[in-house]
């Protein structure tokens, strides 16, 4: 279990239209993603531990599509989340993989398979807040996937992405990625 303090900063890419910090998939509503619950059991936030890591699960879904739409891009903003308290966060990557029964595989593995290993950790006594994994699309970088509990909270700011067109440069740039 990794402890993040209380005023860490974390990135999530969301749609302009929507509240920057949104926990998505619960009670009534069918899982979509990686770590949601497979019955609505919990609902969960995704987050990037850097600006790159939430552009990238954003964005590069689709490893052969070389572009990313204008319209996407213009759709969308990235905010900057400070987290309200400590976050205790199980390691699913690196040396926390066999600590916790796991492989790399977790990160890539079945949708369905992931659901029911996230519920069983949901689940767990310790009460972790979420875990720590290694992007699908960059395993250098490291997202978050965090429970609504209800000592969990966000606060922060969020901007259209193009206001820093470098930044959002750069991260395609260096993924051989460009705006169509």
């Amino acid at each position: 279990m990794e402890t993040y303090a209380a005023g860490a900063s974390w990135f999530r890419c969301h749609l302009s239209g929507l509240a920057p910090v949104f926990f998505g998939s619960g009670e009534g509503m069918p899982a979509r993603h990686r770590f949601d619950a497979p019955g609505g059991e919990f609902q969960i936030i995704y987050l990037g531990l850097s600006y790159d890591a939430a552009i990238v699960e954003t964005f590069f879904r689709n490893p052969r599509r070389r572009t990313i739409d204008q319209d996407d891009v213009d759709a969308r903003s990235m905010a900057r989340l400070i987290s309200g308290g400590d976050l205790r966060l199980v390691q699913a990557h690196g040396a926390g993989l066999a600590r916790i029964g796991a492989t790399a595989a977790l990160s890539t593995c079945s949708y369905r398979a992931s659901r029911a290993w996230v519920l069983e950790l949901w689940a767990h006594a310790e009460r972790p807040d979420g875990l720590v994994y290694r992007s699908r699309h960059n395993p250098g970088l490291l997202c978050a996937a965090v429970f609504d509990r209800p000592l969990v909270a966000f606060s922060g700011t969020s901007a259209p992405l193009l206001d820093d067109p470098a930044a959002l440069a750069a991260v395609l740039m260096a993924h051989g990625k460009s705006i169509a």
